[in-house]
């Protein structure tokens, strides 16, 4: 058994154990097809499986987004570099929430990353969770974020039209010994619209 954890701004840290995942798979990266299936969304985080797993995990995030009528998410470098930097930052550091090391937030993260540039208008959010073992894969993440309703919450998001997700390895201590898992940053964006908001879960 491994361990996942969401975690919701605000709201006290509750251990959450996802079972049963089911197996998926998918012809594209990314693909949001109705039935398609994402390739990678079963692989536990290793050195030379992020990339896979980060697509595997956009891919099972734009497939619930147009599940639930929305349009699917556009990749976008600029958050994928927030996303990652935060990953790596609590993963070296050995910390799990949305501020940083130095008190950094999502929004500086986003800004620093140059996504914003000269935006005057825009509307940013990101969801945070770490899993080990077989509850480390994006399947078993994205079925966590699913159940909880402030990261449903932005992943269906209608505003949000960028997004990128960022994997770091971990490795957690159990009852017994040591479980390898991974943590994730899931950075969603939108520039231009009406008003500026921040969304964290």
């Amino acid at each position: 058994m491994g361990l996942v954890r969401p975690i919701c701004k605000g709201a006290i840290l509750v251990l959450v154990l996802v079972l049963g995942a089911v197996a998926v798979a998918s012809a594209q990266p990314g693909s949001a097809r109705r039935g398609s299936w994402c390739i990678g969304s079963r692989l536990r985080p290793h050195p030379g499986d992020l990339t896979r797993i980060r697509a595997a995990t956009l891919c099972l995030i734009n497939r619930e987004r147009v599940r639930h009528g929305e349009a699917p998410l556009r990749l976008n470098r600029h958050l994928a570099l927030a996303a990652q930097r935060h990953s790596a930052s609590m993963a070296r550091f050995r910390y799990f929430a949305h501020a940083g090391p130095a008190g950094e937030t999502p929004l500086a993260r986003i800004r620093a990353a140059g996504y914003l540039g000269r935006a005057r208008t825009y509307a940013v959010g990101e969801n945070i969770a770490w899993g080990t073992l077989r509850l480390s894969t994006p399947q078993a993440i994205v079925a966590a974020w699913m159940a909880s309703p402030g990261h449903r919450a932005n992943i269906l998001d209608r505003r949000f039209r960028d997004t990128a997700v960022g994997v770091a390895i971990v490795s957690v201590r159990g009852s017994r010994h040591a479980q390898l898992g991974g943590v994730y940053t899931e950075d969603f964006g939108a520039r231009g619209g009406r008003g500026r908001s921040e969304h964290s879960s």
